[in-house]
């Protein structure tokens, strides 16, 4: 791979002589063709001093009143070592709580990017680093694709710093532990990693830093990428990680022992290891009475079986196996699709891709549309497709129950998985019916058996077996759950029990 343009200048330290680490900083940032990366000269006490910065990702008033004005009130000359100057200016004058020094021009770059100013002084091998970031961002607000109706309301954003912010607010313990990283060798990414120390396996935090370290793509734009690059098995075509937007759902997955990244630009969280229950989890479960959050996972996940094997159900049983159905059903099927001049396998087909079509079309248009665009194409689609004997009644039912079953999915990835899955599902019932079927599932099983996410079973607690709380299929009453999931620590100090 070619290496980045200025990758000796990146790797290079400050001189301390002011003109020359000015030349190599408006070299590596392109100046003056980036007409936003500002250099602003300053002079106090006969000592020349340059601040660095990213016009509109820092704040002027920040830079003006904080740097400026105190590099003015400072008398620099007056240190008796010039090399102590970014030293005694950070203790003496800079009043902004986050400053650093740094020496490494590569180091300086990425913060100046990200918002940050640099303060090069002559005669001073190394800069101050100073947090002025300023930019502008969406604020907090509900969630869009995980709503709840009992439960924290609001979501993550796209602002890294506010996200670690929602974070620290839902888990305030000094075991939260905060991981920085970046990944993507030209166009870098900060990353957090989030864990509860004296909780979280160690083998899996050194697993997940192995898989982040090893990312050697040259950019890495948000997590949807970044999981696809550390997945166990990028194959698969359900996923293997947990994405939420759900500062709530992230902090109670770290309490359980599970990792959280974070990153900027991304407004969710990607959980890691997770299994396939995570999925069909929603956050209200945990804040409704037993009873209630019982019922309702129920009913999700029969909605997921009917997502995956009406169709596939259907069209084995017209094709194959018409003495199964009862005769006044089969009857009344029969003399609905007298008139249409497709099998049923053609018919489930078009009415499944009409179906994602208007799903799809609703998503992307405008927003004010997308709904009147969801009803009405539904409602004409399939009025005048069964008024013209082109589809029977039977099938827009058995289309709509998989739709309903597909949209009581948490996840928006996870439902396209399962669009995928339910269609190989209905091409082999057509070609070997109900044997079909049933292999389809039976090898759908071995499959979800066989992938892992970070090393851990998809399919665990139930296969394989692992002592878990009441909180899997169904969930029990909250003063039954003693336990933390298997994804922790045998020792953890948040256990309720000594052992497992």
């Amino acid at each position: 791979m070619a290496e980045m343009p200025n990758a000796e200048l990146l790797r290079s330290v400050l001189t301390g002589v002011l003109t020359v680490d000015a030349q190599r900083l408006r070299t590596i940032l392109n100046t003056p063709e980036n007409e936003d990366i500002i250099f602003r000269p300053l002079e106090t006490g006969g000592v020349e001093m340059l601040v660095v910065y990213t016009e509109g990702m820092a704040r002027d008033d920040k830079i003006a009143d904080f740097i400026i004005r105190a590099c003015r009130a400072f008398d620099a000359q007056s240190d008796a070592a010039p090399q102590k100057r970014a030293q005694n200016l950070l203790k003496q004058a800079i009043d902004i709580p986050q400053a650093r020094l740094e020496n490494r021009l590569g180091a300086l770059v990425e913060q100046i990017l990200g918002g940050m100013s640099a303060l090069v002084i002559d005669g001073c091998p190394e800069a101050l680093l100073l947090e002025t970031r300023g930019f502008e961002k969406r604020p907090v607000n509900r969630t869009f694709s995980e709503s709840v109706v009992v439960g924290a309301q609001e979501g993550f954003v796209e602002s890294l710093r506010t996200n670690l912010t929602l974070m620290r607010r839902y888990v305030q313990s000094p075991a939260l532990i905060t991981e920085m990283t970046t990944v993507g060798t030209r166009v870098p990414l900060r990353v957090a990693m989030m864990y509860m120390k004296g909780v979280a396996r160690e083998e899996t935090l050194a697993q997940m830093r192995g898989r982040v370290k090893s990312v050697t793509a040259a950019a890495v734009q948000g997590l949807g990428q970044l999981e696809q690059l550390i997945e166990d098995n990028p194959w698969a075509l359900v996923p293997q990680m947990l994405l939420t937007e759900r500062p709530d759902r992230a902090a109670s997955c770290v309490l359980d022992g599970q990792i959280v990244l974070l990153a900027d630009g991304s407004p969710y969280a990607l959980v890691a290891p997770a299994t396939l229950f995570h999925l069909l989890h929603a956050s209200d479960d945990s804040f409704m009475r037993w009873q209630y959050g019982s019922f309702l996972r129920f009913i999700r996940m029969l909605g997921a079986v009917f997502s995956l094997l009406l169709p596939g159900a259907y069209v084995a049983l017209t094709l194959y196996h018409p003495h199964l159905i009862p005769m006044a059903l089969l009857t009344a099927i029969a003399e609905t699709r007298a008139q249409v001049p497709f099998s049923a396998l053609t018919e489930v087909l078009l009415m499944e891709f009409s179906f994602y079509l208007i799903n799809e079309a609703s998503t992307r248009i405008p927003s004010q549309m997308g709904s009147i665009i969801g009803i009405v194409g539904g409602l004409i689609l399939g009025q005048a497709a069964v008024s013209a004997s082109i589809i029977s009644p039977i099938v827009i039912i058995v289309v709509a129950l998989t739709g309903l079953g597909n949209f009581a999915l948490p996840g928006y990835g996870f439902t396209v998985g399962m669009t995928i899955l339910r269609i190989a599902v209905i091409l082999v019932s057509a070609a070997f019916g109900l044997y079909g079927l049933i292999l389809a599932a039976f090898l759908l099983l071995c499959h979800l058996c066989s992938l892992r996410s970070l090393g851990v079973p998809f399919m665990a607690p139930v296969a394989p077996f692992r002592p878990h709380n009441p909180d899997i299929l169904l969930r029990l009453p909250i003063w039954m759950q003693k336990r933390l999931l298997f994804l922790s620590r045998r020792d953890s100090w948040m256990r309720k029990e000594g052992k497992r």
